[in-house]
């Protein structure tokens, strides 16, 4: 509505208005176009940088007893889908097919190998968002996992979603499925012994596909005429806290419970850093 406004004042413009004035509503009219964000991921871990290859400590308890443990993570990996941006109104924007993998990885043998081929390592924290209608925006919303009407059909496509990716697998309730969140490794727990042993820890089902809702502290406008960033903290260490990691070091479709609890660390593991923009 605003641009239209602006072009029926421009023609006025060129009997009323100055030049100065003229190249004023001509500003106008070019900021009513739509705009692009980028969505910030930084993976952490506590305090420090998320790092795979790298042991990292963690305690957990056991009985009356805290136990020293180590992570050295081989892959991190997650779908973020059905990105909603929330303008000032309450009116929200979904962005179309947006379906994004982010992940740290190491390479991974697509379809267990079956293929003969690999997935190259990757680290993807920051997605492109394009085309978003001009407006000042106060939140955003976004769902781990993969929705369901393409959880169910891989063979329809949407955004990134791909069942060669190695983020597919045929053991959420008898049927294949996406892999909506997979972290991986090796754990060695610090007892009498050093003992280390292989962990995966995977959800898939639509029972466990999930909503993030986060508030900025500020609005960000979002035009053509200006730059934005919504940065947030991804704390891996939080998803980590479940009953007797040691013990459950293989986590999937057989243990709804924990796939549950993972799925709930998840979320809370994700917080906001900052919402800022710029003119350009």
């Amino acid at each position: 509505m605003k641009k239209y406004l602006a072009i029926g004042t421009i023609v006025l413009a060129s009997i009323s208005c100055t030049e100065t004035e003229v190249e004023y509503i001509e500003k106008e009219i070019e900021m009513a176009t739509a705009g692009e964000t980028t969505l910030v991921l930084d993976a952490r871990y506590g305090d420090i940088d998320f790092e795979l290859n790298k042991p990292m400590d963690y305690k957990f308890v056991e009985g009356d007893e805290e136990i020293d443990l180590k992570y050295e993570f081989t892959n991190l990996r997650y779908w973020v889908s059905n990105v909603i941006l929330v303008n000032e109104d309450g009116e929200e924007f979904l962005v179309p097919d947006s379906h994004y993998l982010v992940e740290e990885t190491n390479e991974i043998p697509i379809q267990d190998g079956s293929y003969n081929k690999v997935y190259p390592a990757k680290k993807r924290e920051e997605i492109s968002i394009s085309d978003i209608p001009v407006g000042n925006y106060t939140g955003i919303k976004f769902s781990i996992g993969v929705a369901p009407e393409y959880n169910d059909n891989l063979s329809l496509q949407a955004g990134e979603l791909n069942p060669l990716n190695g983020m597919s697998k045929s053991s959420w309730h008898w049927h294949t499925s996406y892999i909506f969140t997979s972290i991986s490794g090796e754990m060695e727990v610090i007892k009498d012994e050093p003992e280390a042993k292989s962990f995966i820890w995977e959800v898939g089902s639509n029972d466990y596909y999930s909503q993030k809702d986060i508030q900025f502290d500020s609005p960000i406008t979002i035009s053509s005429k200006t730059t934005s960033s919504i940065n947030l903290e991804f704390d891996v260490e939080k998803t980590l806290e479940v009953d007797a990691p040691w013990e459950n070091n293989f986590i999937g479709a057989s243990k709804p419970d924990l796939m549950e609890k993972l799925t709930n660390n998840h979320i809370a593991a994700i917080s906001l850093v900052s919402a800022d923009f710029e003119v350009k």
